[in-house]
């Protein structure tokens, strides 16, 4: 829709002066579509700035309701909404504040079964959640449907920034993703979100700035995005480390596989150790073992069995012998994990495995057993 400057001159003055921005910038940011996924700590201070600066239209997804623990941090909420969806006193307070946008609410935690078509009407994504679980999920889901998300999370005095699968003009490539900063989450008993590890409440709001300025130079065109690099923040030390992320080569098919590892059941006993296959091997035990990486990968050294790489793992699920224990491995365990939830999530019944550590620890353990045959 056609902003009317006219009108919004006052409001908008002070940037529309910026070389950067002028009525140009402003009508670009009006026509803008933003998704903000979590409405608590790093929500509030984007959700505020990207009304206030005049993005036509923003979506809020979260689905958990106001608490009175979060208003030391949660600048949206005041003590009268405490109780209330998040959405809905969000939605309150920015139409309050800039009565010209559209805002759009969806109370619900996003899966995947949702969030291909939740991301679908935006043109950026902020990940403004807590739990590394979502931002995989985000992220993964960013790169399949070719959008920006940008990133931060926080922990006690420090917090991250960074902007991932951004489109640039100049090399017509898509940066780095999450996966390429850490390939897979961390182990739950490793992470603790704010209410575990404790948060001073400044410190979402100014790393939740850093995320609404790199939203608003995403849509302007203006300066240089933090793609492909990680903006870390410690406000003890009064410390700013940029770090660089280099962009692996992966199969885009490949991070909707693996997103499922953060959104389906793993149980422990899904490991399979290097021990255990080499005594089915030797007893020559009745088992499918079906290597997940590439042609080059397997070609280099096996354990044998049957190629399927991970990104055909779906399509090719008629090779798979769900009447026999199945073994997937790979080469340090991260994509025969992701195989064998990708199959659990078509065939609940059948007995698999994934081999912990994948083929480098077995073969460091049985350095003369290379080019096994097990089919």
């Amino acid at each position: 829709m056609q902003c009317n400057l006219n009108a919004e001159t006052s409001r908008y003055a002070r940037q529309i002066i910026l070389s950067e921005v002028g009525a140009q910038g402003q009508q670009r940011l009006n026509d803008s579509k933003v998704l903000v996924v979590g409405a608590g700590g790093l929500g509030c201070p984007v959700l505020l700035y990207l009304a206030g600066a005049g993005v036509g239209r923003i979506g809020i997804v979260d689905s958990d309701i106001v608490d009175v623990s979060n208003l030391h941090r949660q600048i949206l909420y005041s003590t009268a909404d405490v109780g209330d969806l998040k959405v809905l006193a969000a939605k309150r307070r920015i139409n309050q504040l800039n009565p010209n946008i559209v805002v759009h609410t969806v109370a619900t935690m996003l899966k995947p079964d949702n969030i291909l078509s939740t991301l679908a009407e935006y043109d950026i994504i902020v990940d403004a959640t807590d739990n590394f679980g979502a931002k995989y999920l985000i992220s993964d889901a960013c790169v399949e449907c070719e959008k920006p998300m940008v990133y931060a999370s926080i922990s006690q005095f420090e917090g991250q920034v960074s902007v991932f699968n951004s489109y640039d003009r100049h090399t017509q490539q898509r940066g780095p993703c999450l996966r390429d900063l850490f390939e897979t989450p961390p182990p739950p008993h490793l992470t603790q979100n704010c209410s575990e590890a404790g948060v001073l409440g400044v410190i979402p709001g100014l790393v939740g700035c850093f995320q609404a300025n790199e939203v608003l130079k995403l849509i302007l065109h203006a300066g240089e995005p933090l793609s492909g690099k990680l903006l870390s923040i410690d406000c003890l030390e009064n410390t700013f480390n940029l770090l660089n992320i280099n962009k692996k080569t992966r199969d885009r098919h490949l991070a909707k596989l693996l997103g499922a590892a953060t959104t389906s059941a793993w149980r422990d006993s899904d490991w399979l150790s290097p021990d255990k296959l080499h005594d089915w091997i030797a007893t020559q035990a009745p088992f499918q073992l079906i290597d997940v990486r590439d042609v080059t990968e397997h070609q280099q050294g096996s354990l044998g069995g049957s190629l399927i790489p991970l990104k055909d793992i779906i399509n090719r699920q008629q090779e798979l012998d769900t009447a026999r224990r199945i073994v997937f491995y790979c080469k340090t365990g991260v994509r025969s994990k992701a195989a064998l939830l990708a199959v659990r999530s078509f065939s609940q019944e059948a007995e698999l495995y994934s081999l912990e550590g994948g083929i480098e620890r077995y073969m460091a353990i049985y350095p003369d057993e290379n080019h096994l045959v097990v089919s």
